[in-house]
């Protein structure tokens, strides 16, 4: 489990500043974010930008609202 440290600690016997990403057993992993102590690391996904080429004749038809029925 990858975590990064909140709080200067002592994981298997070596010092961890703040802001280390370390690997730990699952076991300790938890132990160590419910202490709040570590957060654990997300995994940034990939943002892809959809937009690009994108041109106005290729792009759908805007719909607009007609007017309300009686």
């Amino acid at each position: 489990m990858k975590l990064v440290c909140k709080r200067a600690i002592v994981v298997h016997g070596e010092a961890r500043a703040v802001g280390d990403t370390i690997e730990v057993s699952e076991s300790i992993g938890i132990e160590l974010v419910n202490m709040g102590k570590c957060a654990p690391v997300e995994d940034a996904p990939s943002i892809t930008d959809r937009a690009i080429g994108l041109t106005t004749k290729s792009a759908a038809a805007l719909t607009k609202r007609g007017k309300k029925k009686k």
